[in-house]
């Protein structure tokens, strides 16, 4: 129970890591609140955090329209008083030729992957400022470091989560005296429902540019947010950790 008593925001919270990142926090002592698009999955993420005991909000949110976020957000400082976490987890990805993409198309890799993260960010700050403080994660991609080398032609999504990493230095800069840390995390190949769709043969080809020849856990980046969240870290910001079985080195 190092987090006791925080307040936290997760987004994505609907999907398979959002679970997984949910219950990690819950376990640490952590109430949680949810945004997702769909509200398909909010129903076992609330599942997961009431489990281990804590509070869960949970709330149907397109977090690409700002005044949505804000209205979202909003409701979650009011019930709670204010937030001391947040975790920009979602996103997504296409796969496209670059000179096949289309003008919204690209303008929708944006959106979803980096114009959320600023619509809630800016919505959670000031609370945190007037707490003194608060944690911030963003969950960037090794898309941004390596340009998609694990997976060619997604280079709308290589460019926002590029984004990503680019606006985590720079709010970390700029509330590095403000008590707010913020951080990301680059994920590399996940064991996430969707990998089940591989082939043997795409299977290997991803396993062959990764030093470990393994897929990472969302439970294990699950741990490393918490870690990014627990006083401990208040030395550390403005980091972008791999987490990729050395895809990056």
């Amino acid at each position: 129970m190092r987090l006791a008593g925080k307040k936290a925001l997760l987004t994505g919270a609907g999907g398979a890591m959002g679970k997984v990142f949910a219950q990690a926090l819950a376990a640490e002592g952590c109430d949680v609140a949810g945004l997702d698009v769909a509200a398909d999955g909010l129903g076992a993420f609330g599942e997961a955090v009431q489990a281990a005991g804590r509070q869960a909000l949970e709330l149907k949110t397109d977090i690409t329209d700002f005044a949505a976020t804000q209205d979202a957000v909003g409701e979650v400082i009011q019930t709670w008083g204010g937030l001391d976490i947040l975790v920009n987890n979602a996103g997504g990805g296409m796969v496209r030729p670059f000179h096949e993409m289309t003008e919204q198309e690209w303008h929708r890799m944006v959106e979803v992957n980096l114009t959320s993260v600023f619509n809630v960010t800016a919505a959670v700050i000031p609370s945190m400022l007037a707490r003194g403080g608060g944690r911030i994660v963003n969950i960037a991609s090794i898309a941004a470091l390596r340009g998609g080398r694990l997976v060619r032609h997604a280079s709308g999504y290589a460019a926002a989560k590029a984004g990503v990493v680019g606006l985590t230095k720079a709010l970390a800069i700029e509330y590095a005296t403000s008590g707010i840390t913020v951080n990301a995390i680059a994920p590399g190949a996940q064991q996430t429902p969707g990998r089940d769709r591989d082939t043997p043969e795409q299977r290997e080809a991803l396993l062959a540019q990764i030093p470990t020849r393994t897929l990472g856990r969302p439970e294990d980046l699950a741990e490393t947010i918490v870690f990014f969240c627990l006083p401990s870290a208040a030395y550390l910001t403005g980091v972008i950790l791999p987490q990729d079985g050395g895809h990056a080195i």
